[in-house]
């Protein structure tokens, strides 16, 4: 459902992994903390994997800064409400040769090559001014073989990340082969629809909390991007701003 487009694409073979990436132009050293924490969860009656890492980088501010200095503009094709900007090339060339392991163990993905994207997601609109689509939990894509990552970036933010099981029929999570029918049902439920008064959460009709993850500053989550998901704004401080706002660094990768 939602679709993360970049309009300046590069890409570069890093052990494997081909990378997609909107070149900010930016030079950082991106600083690896060795004393990370991982934790590994299950989500869910389909048991789900969910990664959590917390203090992953020794300088997560200068990746704010780098933000900050970068311009931000509204996507094309996709629902994100706010704005994207590209990231420096540096943030997937440290992170990926180090994370993969994780997730052959995690997903059970092999050693094939991995296409990769990443880009900062800013939040900015508010609730009375999306759409209802974008008021219910969403995928991002149905091959199991995507994954999604999310790094919070802002200190002292509300929200977080929320996984979903749809109430009507009990998917937590959407492969092609449920897509067809899930989105016959949701539109459905969409145009009966008239408690969607605010942003997602708990109290979303036709769908079950199952997870929330907190947007601790410099906390990393991973998982598949066909599951039920939506980030969590109520409570969160809404800017244009990457130093005061509620900023991500958000990544795509496809395993083959």
């Amino acid at each position: 459902m939602c679709r993360h487009n970049s309009a300046k694409k590069n890409q570069a073979d890093i052990a494997g992994l081909r990378y997609h990436d909107d070149m900010s132009g930016e030079e950082i050293s991106i600083q690896l903390n060795p004393q990370a924490r991982v934790r590994l969860t299950h989500i869910g009656a389909e048991q789900n994997p969910l990664i959590v890492i917390d203090d992953v980088l020794l300088n997560p501010d200068d990746l704010i800064e780098a933000a900050a200095r970068t311009p931000f503009a509204a996507p094309e094709a996709t629902y994100y409400p706010g704005v994207n900007a590209a990231i420096p090339t540096a943030y997937l060339q440290a992170l990926v040769p180090i994370l993969r392991p994780t997730l052959m163990r995690a997903f059970g993905i092999g050693k094939g090559q991995m296409s990769a994207r990443a880009f900062f997601a800013l939040s900015t609109r508010r609730a009375d001014e999306l759409v209802p689509l974008q008021k219910i939990p969403h995928y991002d894509q149905p091959d199991p073989r995507g994954l999604a990552m999310v790094h919070y970036l802002a200190r002292d933010q509300a929200g977080g990340t929320g996984f979903f099981r749809h109430d009507t029929t009990g998917y937590e999570s959407i492969p092609p082969e449920r897509r067809e029918g899930y989105m016959t049902i949701v539109a459905q439920e969409l145009e009966a629809a008239t408690q969607l008064n605010g942003y997602t959460g708990a109290d979303t009709p036709n769908y079950t909390l199952l997870e929330a993850v907190e947007p601790r500053f410099n906390r990393l989550i991973l998982y598949r991007s066909n599951l039920l998901h939506c980030a969590l704004f109520d409570g969160a401080r809404l800017s244009d701003d990457p130093r005061t706002g509620r900023l991500t660094a958000n990544s795509f990768f496809f395993c083959d």
